[in-house]
C-alpha cells in the first residue's frame, strides 16, 4: 500500500475528528427543479491501486442490512468470476459513519461502505470519501439523476444503488381514484364519509411536522433552500413568497388531520397504524411501507402528489443511497471493479426482489414502468422531486424547519414561522464557519 506523509496523516486524522462532531442523518434541498443531470463520467483522482484486479485480491465491504443479502450474492458471483475475495460485514449506515471516522485513519476501515448522496459534499471535503471512476458502460446503467446527485465538484463519490421519495398512497376501497389537483385533494378529504377529527375514517394523513415530508409544498409553492441550485448558502429561499404559499397549504392540511399528527416523533407510527387498519383514505409515505400494507391486506394504490393551485406538483425530496469509496481504501481500483460489476443491468431485478427497494437502474425502470404500478408512480413522482442538498450547510436547516412546520399545527402564522427559521439557519451557518 502506498505510504502517506505525516502531513497527510495529520490532515486525515483531523477530518475524522471533525466527522464525529458534525455527523447528522439527512440533508435537504433542491439542486434543480427537475432533479436531473447529465450522465457523464466524472473526473477522478482516485488513489493508486495496490492489488491488480486480475484475481487473488481482497476488498473489505460494509453493507447496510437492507442490502446485505444482495451484496453477499453479488460478492459470491464476483469472486467466482474474478478469483478475488470480498470481506463482507453487515453495517448500518449510522454505525458505519462513526466507526469509519475512527477505523479509516487507523487503516482498519473498509474499501467500500454504504452512504446517502447528501453526504458526498461533507465527506469528500473531509477526505472521508474518495472519487470513483466508473466505466462508461457502468455509468450508462444508472439513472442520470442519481449520478448527478452523487457527484460533487465533478467527481462521483457514491455509486447509487437505490432511490427513495414520498408518494401519495391511497386505499382503493375508500378512494377509488387518486386526486390530481389541490381542489380534488380537498374534495376527497372533505367527503362526508370521512370524519377527519373524530373517531371515524380519515381522509388524509401526512407527517407534515417533519420537514422532509412538508418540504415538497415549499418547493411547489416557489420556495427553495439555497441559491444557485443549492450551492450558495448565502442566499436562502425558505421564507420567500412562494415558500409562504407552500407553508400556508401545510397549515390548511394540519387543520384537516387529528391533532396527534402535529407531533413529528410519533406521527409516522400513528399514520401507518391507522392506514393498515383500513381507516385512512390517503397518506404520504415512501415505498418502504408497502410490505406492511401487503401484510395487512390493504387494497392500496400509489400515485404522484397532487398539483398546487399554481399548477406545480408537490415536489417531495428524493434521496439516493449506494456505496462510497473510503478515503482510506486499501484496494481502490479493485473496489472500483466490484462496483462496475454490481451495477450491471442483469442484476437490477434481483436487487429489487431481495431488498424491496427501487434500484437506480435505468433499464429496470424502463422495462417495468408500464406493468408495475409502484414503478410507474415512482417514475412520475421522481421526475418532480428535489434531491436533498449535498453541501454541509444543508444540515443546518433541519431543526429550524422542523420547528417552523410543527408550529403550523398549533396555528402559527406561516410567514412569521419561516422568518424565525431562516434567522436560526443564518445563525447556524455563521456558527458552523466561525473561526475559519
Amino acid at each position: 500500500m502506498k505510504r502517506m506523509s505525516m502531513k497527510r496523516i495529520a490532515a486525515l486524522l483531523a477530518s475524522a475528528a471533525l466527522v464525529l462532531t458534525t455527523m447528522v442523518g439527512c440533508t435537504q434541498s433542491p439542486p434543480s427543479e427537475s432533479g436531473t443531470g447529465a450522465n457523464t463520467a466524472p473526473i477522478s483522482d482516485a488513489p493508486e491501486q495496490t492489488n491488480s484486479p486480475t484475481g487473488g485480491g481482497t476488498i473489505s465491504v460494509w453493507a447496510e442490512p437492507s442490502c446485505y443479502a444482495w451484496v453477499q450474492e453479488m460478492a459470491a458471483k464476483w469472486e467466482e468470476e474474478t478469483g478475488n475475495h470480498v470481506e463482507l460485514t453487515e453495517m448500518p449506515m449510522v454505525d458505519g459513519d462513526y466507526k469509519h471516522a475512527l477505523d479509516g485513519p487507523a487503516g482498519l476501515g473498509p474499501d467500500l461502505m454504504a452512504g446517502p448522496h447528501n453526504d458526498v459534499g461533507d465527506k469528500s471535503t473531509q477526505g472521508m470519501y474518495a472519487p470513483i471512476k466508473l466505466s462508461d458502460e457502468a455509468l450508462s446503467c444508472i439513472v442520470p439523476a442519481a449520478v448527478d446527485a452523487c457527484t460533487f465538484e465533478d467527481n462521483l463519490y457514491l455509486v447509487p444503488l437505490y432511490m427513495s421519495t414520498n408518494l401519495l398512497i391511497y386505499n382503493k376501497d375508500l378512494v377509488p381514484t387518486p386526486p390530481d389537483t389541490w381542489d380534488e385533494l380537498l374534495a376527497v378529504i372533505n367527503d362526508p364519509k370521512f370524519d377527519n377529527n373524530g373517531d371515524g375514517s380519515l381522509g388524509f394523513l401526512c407527517n407534515l411536522g417533519d420537514f422532509y415530508n412538508s418540504a415538497g409544498f415549499i418547493w411547489a409553492g416557489g420556495g427553495y433552500m439555497y441559491g444557485n441550485n443549492n450551492t450558495d448558502p448565502s442566499e436562502i429561499g425558505l421564507n420567500n413568497e412562494g415558500a409562504v404559499e407552500g407553508a400556508t397549504r401545510v397549515k390548511e392540511l394540519f387543520g384537516l388531520m387529528p391533532k396527534g399528527m402535529g407531533d413529528r416523533t410519533t406521527a409516522n407510527d400513528l399514520m401507518l397504524g391507522l392506514f393498515t387498519e383500513g381507516k385512512v383514505g390517503m397518506m404520504v409515505r415512501g415505498t418502504d411501507v408497502i410490505p406492511s400494507l401487503v401484510e395487512a391486506n390493504i387494497n392500496y394504490g400509489l400515485a404522484r402528489m397532487p398539483k398546487l393551485p399554481n399548477g406545480n406538483v408537490i415536489a417531495n425530496y428524493s434521496g439516493f443511497t449506494g456505496m462510497a469509496m473510503s478515503g482510506f481504501a486499501h484496494e481502490p481500483e479493485l473496489a472500483t471493479e466490484f462496483l462496475n460489476f454490481i451495477v450491471q443491468d442483469q442484476f437490477a431485478a434481483s436487487f429489487a426482489e431481495k431488498t424491496g427497494l427501487i434500484p437506480c437502474n435505468q433499464k429496470y425502470l424502463d422495462d417495468n414502468s408500464s406493468s408495475n404500478e409502484t414503478i410507474k408512480a415512482f417514475n412520475e413522482q421522481i421526475s418532480y422531486s428535489v434531491p436533498m442538498v449535498k453541501i454541509i450547510e444543508g444540515n443546518q436547516t433541519w431543526d429550524p424547519m422542523h420547528a417552523a412546520m410543527g408550529s403550523l399545527a398549533t396555528g402559527a402564522d406561516p410567514k412569521e414561522a419561516l422568518d424565525t427559521a431562516v434567522k436560526q439557519i443564518e445563525d447556524n451557518i455563521a456558527s458552523l464557519h466561525a473561526g475559519q
